[in-house]
């Protein structure tokens, strides 16, 4: 610690008791010098001088004065004096010893600590922390502080040396100083005036605290609190604190936009002033801080704004506490009137779908994404038998349909197994009518026991994250329509006497047996037959006979030839017999075997039943004209040759 201060002197210098001390021993000195020169010198000096002995005779006299009677009164006379200056002297070691003591305190503090002169504001007394050890030379406080020459002119931050010195009372300012870096550090600066006997100010204690970092924090902290003060007024839930009395706190923007209220009547409001007659005595616990709430999430309060209108909101809420104790409720609610609102559409259309699929005439079920039945309405019921209870809940659909476990429609688009169609169904397409539906039908042995022709459509449900959440499947009972169809086709592709392929329709199996053995090169044959003298059967016997005796003649051919050939009556008592994947010698084979099996069947009405035949092959370039020509052929030159024979063409 350095100081300038002329009281407290340099450390180690001599106090005064110790100056009284030589100079007495000075006195003494003196004296004794005197006797000398009295005794000895005085004589010997007369011994130069005899002329003098009057003058020797008095200096004698004076030097006996000198020498004996001065001492002594000096001795006399300044005993009390030596005895005050040691005792000064204790004073002076007992304030030194405090100086010392005070120095050491000083350096000690964390904290620049000055003493300044209050006239020139020089520094008097440094501590280590201000920079004592690095200063030499009397310097200014302002020069200490600020690199200056002039003390500070005051503004934003006065100067508070300036400040104690105009008040003459004690001061706490923050000021800005610089380190010995030339860094600006903002500090707390603590001034103290003192006085003098006349209570005049002749110097000003200063100590100052660094707060460069705390005020760094602190503008941190102001910066956060505001940018959570604008992140809270930019949230669209609604934000509130109440107190322990219920009282508002803070409401943010969102808040205040829905509820209608002012600044100044939200201070005058109780959380119970906003909330429905219906929420406020279910909701007393959860305001109440006595509970000591955590957390309480999910809850559903209906608040009322200053216009009367009623807001639903979902929200937590939540007891702030400090050191154990609550001390505000918080809450975040989110305004869900338009969700509840959609929720409540959403039900009642779902009810109402509800009743239309139950009571539907069509039959219907619905499957969820996980294949469970949430559906099952009266129609189906009706049509498989099985009641909803039985299915509602599980995946056992299946069982409607089928004997044994398999995937239904509706399985297969929950799956995605659209190439697996034709493993399970021999039609299928998709829905005419239904986006993204497909369709499939067939005959099912056992539906609600009976055999039943039945159209099933599938349609996939997605939400609006377009993701498959469920099917639900249609279905349609046209067995009487499809037994009506199948008759039609059967009536329109059969001969009705033999029961046989028509003409009509055995031109379309010409055609695409055709088309198969053209596109795969395999083999494919033809016989044409006609019964020989069949008008004399007619002429003799009448149509009736005639007609017995060519539905007998198509039971022999239809029983006789291999499952994959296909017989028709191609006009009066002419047949065909189409031989797919059969050689021209196969064939003849055939249609040897068919002539002599007539020829040995005993008719009812005739004896005897004869059959001449033409084969041909197909060739690459033939039409079906040319192909049937070309039997046709053959079975004149088998007539020809005089009938009951085959021929080849």
């Amino acid at each position: 610690m350095a100081t300038n201060d002329p009281v407290v002197g340099k450390r180690g210098a001599a106090p005064e008791n110790h100056v009284a001390l030589r100079s007495l021993a000075r006195i003494f000195a003196l004296a004794l010098a005197l006797i000398f020169i009295g005794e000895l010198g005085v004589m010997r000096f007369l011994a130069f001088f005899p002329h003098l002995p009057s003058i020797a005779t008095a200096f004698l006299d004076g030097s006996l004065l000198v020498c004996f009677v001065l001492p002594l009164w000096f001795f006399l006379s300044y005993r009390p004096m030596y005895e005050k200056i040691q005792e000064c002297g204790r004073e002076r070691q007992e304030i030194a010893r405090q100086n010392a003591f005070l120095h050491t305190v000083l350096d000690a503090l964390p904290f620049p600590f000055y003493v300044i002169d209050a006239n020139d504001y020089r520094v008097k007394v440094i501590n280590r922390a201000a920079g004592a050890n690095n200063i030499t030379g009397d310097l200014t406080c302002h020069a200490l502080s600020h690199r200056n020459t002039t003390p500070c002119s005051g503004g934003e931050h006065p100067c508070p040396m300036l400040e104690v010195k105009r008040t003459g009372k004690p001061v706490i300012l923050e000021h800005l100083h610089y380190d010995q870096h030339g860094a600006q550090r903002v500090m707390e600066v603590h001034g103290y005036p003192i006085f003098d006997e006349a209570g005049d100010i002749v110097q000003m204690i200063e100590s100052s605290l660094d707060i460069t970092k705390r005020r760094l924090a602190e503008d941190a902290l102001r910066r956060s609190e505001a940018s959570l003060q604008d992140f809270l007024d930019n949230a669209n839930d609604l934000i509130q604190i109440l107190d322990l009395k219920g009282r508002f706190l803070y409401v943010n923007r969102a808040w205040r936009m829905a509820m209608g209220y002012s600044a100044a009547e939200i201070e005058r409001l109780n959380i119970h002033d906003i909330l429905h007659n219906d929420s406020r005595e279910s909701s007393l616990g959860l305001f109440s801080p006595i509970n000591r709430i955590s957390l309480a999430g999910g809850h559903e309060l209906v608040f009322v704004t200053k216009d009367g209108k009623e807001i639903i909101v979902e929200g937590n809420i939540s007891t702030q506490m400090e050191e154990g104790a609550p001390v505000a409720v918080r809450g975040i609610f989110r305004d869900i009137t338009k969700r509840k609102m959609l929720e409540e559409q959403f039900l009642e259309q779902k009810s109402i779908t509800e009743k239309m699929i139950k009571f539907s005439a069509g039959p219907i079920f619905v499957l969820d994404k996980h294949h469970v039945v949430v559906n099952w309405n009266k129609a189906c019921e009706k049509m498989t038998g099985l009641k909803a209870q039985m299915v509602v809940g599980t995946s056992d659909h299946w069982r409607a349909f089928y004997p044994s476990k398999r995937d239904c429609l509706a399985d297969l688009v929950l799956d995605g197994a659209y190439d697996s169609f034709p493993h399970f169904y021999e039609t299928f397409d998709t829905s005419t009518f239904l986006h993204d539906g497909v369709r499939a039908e067939g005959w099912f042995d056992n539906v609600g026991g009976a055999r039943r022709y039945i159209i099933f459509d599938a349609v996939p449900i997605y939400n609006r994250a377009k993701e498959l959440v469920a099917v639900i499947e249609t279905l349609q009972d046209i067995s009487e329509r499809k037994k009506l169809e199948e008759e039609l086709k059967r009536l329109a592709t059969t001969d009705t006497l033999t029961g046989l392929c028509n003409r009509r329709r055995f031109n379309e199996l010409l055609e695409q047996e055709a088309t198969r053995a053209r596109r795969y090169h395999t083999p494919l044959s033809l016989i044409m037959f006609d019964l020989d003298y069949f008008k004399n059967i007619n002429d003799t016997y009448g149509h009736a006979v005639g007609d017995q005796v060519l539905q007998a003649v198509a039971n022999v051919i239809r029983a006789n030839v291999r499952a994959t050939d296909w017989v028709g009556r191609w006009g009066g008592e002419e047949f065909m017999v189409l031989c797919p994947e059969a050689t021209e010698k196969d064939a003849v084979g055939t249609a040897e075997k068919l002539r002599v099996l007539l020829e040995n069947h005993a008719f009812e009405a005739v004896t005897t039943i004869t059959i001449s035949c033409g084969v041909t092959r197909f060739r690459a370039p033939d039409s079906v004209d040319t192909f049937v020509s070309r039997a046709d052929d053959a079975l004149y030159k088998a007539k020809d040759k005089g009938r009951n024979i085959v021929a080849i063409a």
